[in-house]
């Protein structure tokens, strides 16, 4: 018997007794005892598991044959989608019949793999250029296709000489196809000119540099031409387009007509096909508006034509732009005429009439929701100083204000509520130009829930649902409720294996007025478990390292949450430029799939470069000896990184960071692993340092350090670091600036070996721009002869910062920071190196960058203290529209000697007395970027520190001479630029 296909259910029956005996007919079999089944290939190596197959066949040994069975049994074999062919041959056995049944096997692609150097076009381009899906049935044809693309976009990038190698690998055992494209791509073809066809508008010279196809040295045009891309194509393209559509001709339109390549040079020449339609010309009488918000509120720039629909959209939103700007009574109109063949002219005249300020946003009505809740939601703003000078208002934000209240009410259970907002009232309370809007709602009846009732959910799916559910019995009836609890009901499903789940609803009045009876309706449909997880792509990887991230196993319900999170823990390792994952199989009816994951591993090397710079050393006053208090000073920074990924296969990862700048000269060599013996919550790290830093203008140190560090992640907000570090610090001869008899003393060597702890608690809901939540920190070291260090002591740090938000636009944010190094034997005087040096924009503005603190006697240089508390107050508050913020702050604290000394003082009580709080009060700009804000403060300290200092050479101070007891002061102005908040 052989079944064609599918859908083909005529079955026969082909037997051979002997040569000398006559054929049998499917007649002679039926009903005959089945005394064998084979198949093959044999059951073991069949796609579907023997439990299965054997479920899914009629056809047993000692039943009796029936060709309905045998039909039935095809057909169930046919749904699974493991095979291509099935035939089932018989023949006479003992008295029975034996049948053997013949199986042929689809496969499935498990992943498309590219090699060779071509980016671009990257590998993930190239594998989308393929149109080979992942997990789906492979036809060998695709090949053809898929090589036929990945060539054409090869040759649209420039490699016109390229070789393709493609070729597939089969798995029986697991039906897998795995696809393999070799890609030797040679060399890049080059542009070498381009030619303009049709009129058009401007020097060709001009277009030919719009489309930046020459060699460019920064600004400069070089000779030659660049590489051939695709998107170096489209962008010039593009920009020709843009240039000839400069002025009238909004229709101009620039195509590619060929790209003729000459292979006896390596080079193509675009042929540029130019268009440049009718002329519009659009004009705005009445009112100024600059030339860009004309073109991006007329819709005639966008859409190249001038129909009424697209003149009236242009109308609507010149109007709100008016009435936005304050103008309430603006009236827009439009006037169309074509005074030649292909030349439209468009005049909107615009009356804007009075300038109103919205200074009032009344609400009345509102039981159930108070008011602040409901102004807090509306987008029109009253007027305020800086940031909304005329208030934020317009009928289209009046309008969408009052569907978001009625869409707060409804999804409360107010379903007949309305919410009206009668006409503006003009000139409120009787001053010109002021106006202000009114809220009036009518809430109606609130409608509950009477009864819930879930139909088609297991017995014991109910306690879990049950507490997720919105509308239960008591709570709130809405549309909104129930279609949240459709999402959970399903996302509950889909994640327990059961991908084809429904969900219906009904509703019915119920027995009290205002209340309703619900009916969910479930049907959660066939539950998939996992069969296998496939994991395929892995070159230097080894499997164990992404075994432990992924969290789905075989016999696990087919939950696609857990497959998203095995996802996002393998992008966390770093070591992987794509994570793909699929169902293999999608649509065949099997009781479980193999799960696959193909991975990308990403290029061994990465690099990094950054050029910076900063405004350093802001205020101080001017003294002959290098100014103890600090200079402006522009600083440039050169950074230079590389990064091993991945190294041995374990996901760990060296990496080498260098910094040069005028203040400092480091290099950290970093070795990390992300999952120290397999526990995800573990990370190693071993580092070592050498810098060169000026940074304290009292000296300059060289450091060279290690350490070691495991990070223990306690959960989501709490962190451990446990970690050892030796440092050698050295002076360098020659740099110490304090007086003469203590530098023999302190200019000595120092080495310290530290074991600490650090717990770190975070709770901010955004560590960039922070609005509420709070952080803590606290750090704990102890320096012995034991590990090393040649001075004993102990250090705690504390950190203390908390962020709350005050009505809709303020946040109130406060840090507390706290530290002291405490000496547990020996009198020599403590290594300049291991003091505290602090002071700057990141701690006590009142002060230049590590500027806080005592001083030494005679030169007035910073020598820093065993011990510091700050303690810093924000108000931070939007300033000018959405993206620059103000802040006014107020820092105090200090550097103090010792523990004891620190004292709450704001008053200095001579020149030689520096353990008191001084005060740093100002206000701050921040401009939000994508990397976090600019940050601008300007601070004023009426008790900064008063000091002397020494005018004269170090030779001169080394010899005695010179002029001691120079009066100086830290300047009470003092200016701070950085990146990101202060905290």
């Amino acid at each position: 018997m052989r079944a064609q296909s599918p859908s083909w259910l005529f079955v026969w029956v082909v037997a051979a007794v002997s040569q000398a005996q006559p054929a049998a007919t499917n007649s002679d079999f039926e009903g005959r005892v089945i005394t064998r089944v084979e198949f093959q290939p044999p059951v073991t190596s069949q796609p579907l598991p023997a439990e299965e197959l054997d479920r899914r066949i009629s056809l047993h040994q000692g039943a009796p044959l029936h060709l309905a069975d045998v039909r039935a049994s095809i057909q169930d074999l046919y749904r699974t989608g493991r095979y291509s062919d099935i035939s089932i041959d018989a023949e006479n056995d003992a008295g029975g019949v034996a049948l053997r049944i013949f199986t042929e096997f689809n496969f499935f692609i498990s992943g498309v793999n590219i090699s060779g150097e071509s980016d671009p076009p990257g590998r993930e381009q190239i594998q989308a250029s393929t149109k080979l899906e992942l997990g789906s049935l492979f036809v060998q044809d695709q090949m053809d296709v898929a090589e036929k693309n990945v060539e054409d976009l090869l040759r649209a990038n420039g490699f016109y000489s390229a070789r393709l190698e493609a070729h597939v690998d089969r798995t029986p055992a697991t039906e897998e196809a795995n696809l393999y494209f070799f890609i030797h791509t040679g060399q890049r073809a080059r542009f070498d000119g381009v030619r303009f066809l049709g009129e058009i508008n401007r020097p060709e010279a001009d277009l030919v540099h719009a489309t930046e196809w020459r060699r460019r040295l920064f600004f400069l045009t070089m000779p030659g031409w660049r590489e051939l891309t695709e998107s170096r194509l489209q962008s010039g393209i593009r920009r020709v387009q843009q240039k000839l559509g400069k002025g009238d001709h909004l229709r101009a339109r620039v195509t590619l007509d060929q790209l003729q390549y000459h292979p006896e040079t390596d080079r193509v020449t675009p042929l540029l096909r130019v268009d440049l339609g009718p002329v519009f010309e659009v004009k705005v009488t009445g009112a100024k508006i600059s030339a860009g918000a004309l073109r991006r509120l007329i819709p005639v720039y966008q859409e190249a034509a001038a129909d009424e629909s697209l003149l009236a959209e242009g109308q609507r939103n010149l109007l709100e732009h008016f009435q936005s700007q304050g103008y309430y009574d603006t009236k827009v109109n439009f006037t169309r005429n074509e005074p030649a063949p292909d030349h439209t002219e468009i005049d909107y005249s615009v009356i804007r009439g009075p300038r109103y300020e919205l200074v009032h946003i009344g609400i009345a009505g509102n039981r159930y929701f108070d008011t602040k809740t409901l102004r807090d939601r509306l987008s029109i703003t009253p007027a305020s100083f800086v940031r909304y000078h005329r208030g934020r208002f317009s009928p289209a934000l009046l309008n969408r204000d009052k569907t978001t209240l009625e869409d707060l009410y409804r999804a409360n259970g107010f379903r007949d509520v309305e919410v009206t907002v009668p006409k503006p009232v003009e000139n409120y309370e009787a001053r010109p130009g002021r106006l202000a809007v009114n809220f009036e709602i009518k809430e109606g009846m609130q409608w509950f829930v009477n009864r819930l009732d879930l139909d088609g959910v297991p017995e014991g799916d109910l306690q879990h649902l049950g507490p997720m559910l919105e509308s239960i019995e008591g709570e709130p009836f809405s549309e909104v409720n129930v279609g949240a609890d459709r999402e959970t009901i399903l996302s509950y499903y889909f994640n327990n294996g059961y991908p084809d789940a429904i969900f219906d609803w009904t509703q019915m009045p119920g027995p009290a007025p205002a209340t309703v009876d619900l009916r969910y309706i479930i049907r959660p449909g066939k539950r998939e478990y996992v069969r296998r997880v496939l994991v395929r792509g892995l070159n230097t990887t080894r499997p164990s390292v992404v075994a432990s991230r992924i969290l789905v196993d075989p016999g696990d319900p087919l939950s696609q949450s857990a497959i998203v999170n095995s996802q996002q823990k393998l992008y966390e390792l770093g070591i992987f430029s794509t994570v793909e994952t699929a169902i293999q199989n999608p649509n065949g009816d099997e009781d479980a799939k193999y799960m696959l994951f193909h991975v990308d591993e990403a290029r061994k090397y990465a690099f990094n470069a950054g050029v910076g710079a900063e405004l350093a050393r802001i205020g101080g006053g001017v003294t002959t000896f290098d100014s103890p208090q600090g200079t402006t000073s522009f600083v440039p920074r050169l950074s230079v990184g590389i990064s091993r990924l991945n190294f041995l296969g374990l996901g760990h990862t060296v990496s080498l960071q260098t910094l040069v700048s005028t203040l400092e000269q480091r290099a950290l060599l970093t070795y990390t692993d992300p999952q120290l013996l397999g526990y995800e919550r573990l990370t190693l790290t071993i580092s070592g340092l050498f810098d060169n830093s000026k940074d304290v203008r009292t000296f300059e140190a060289r450091r060279a350090e290690g350490s070691i560090q495991i990070s223990q992640r306690l959960s989501k907000a709490n962190t451990v670091q446990y970690r050892y570090t030796i440092r050698h610090v050295t002076i360098v001869s020659g740099t110490l600036k304090i007086s003469p008899e203590l530098i023999p003393l302190l200019s000595q060597p120092d080495r310290a070996g530290i074991a600490s702890v650090s717990f770190i608690q975070d709770r901010r809901d955004d560590p960039i721009e922070t609005h509420q939540g709070f952080l803590n920190s606290v750090d704990v070291g102890y320096a012995w002869s034991g590990f090393g260090s040649e001075t004993d002591f102990s250090r705690l740090i504390l950190r203390n910062a908390t962020y709350h938000r005050i009505g809709r636009n303020l946040v109130l944010a406060r840090n507390l920071q706290f530290g002291y190094i405490q000496r547990v034997a020996g009198v020599t005087p403590f290594p300049l190196a291991e003091r505290f040096y602090s002071g700057g924009a990141t701690t006590q503005r009142a002060f230049p960058d590590n500027q806080a603190g005592p001083r030494d006697p005679v030169t007035g240089f910073p020598v820093g203290g065993n011990a510091f508390l700050f303690h810093t107050t924000e108000l931070r508050f939007p300033l000018v529209g959405d993206n620059v913020q103000g802040v006014f702050f107020w820092d105090v604290g200090n550097v103090y000697s010792e523990l004891q000394r620190i004292s709450f003082r704001f008053w200095q009580r001579n020149d030689q007395d520096f353990n008191y709080a001084v005060n740093g009060i100002g206000f701050g700009i921040r401009y939000r970027t994508p990397l976090g804000p600019i940050r601008a403060d300007f601070s004023l300290s009426p008790d900064s520190p008063r000091f002397v200092g020494y005018s004269g050479t170090l030779d001169q101070l080394l010899a005695g001479t010179g002029t001691p007891n120079v009066p100086q002061r830290i300047s009470v102005f003092q200016f701070h630029l950085s990146l990101g908040q202060t905290f």
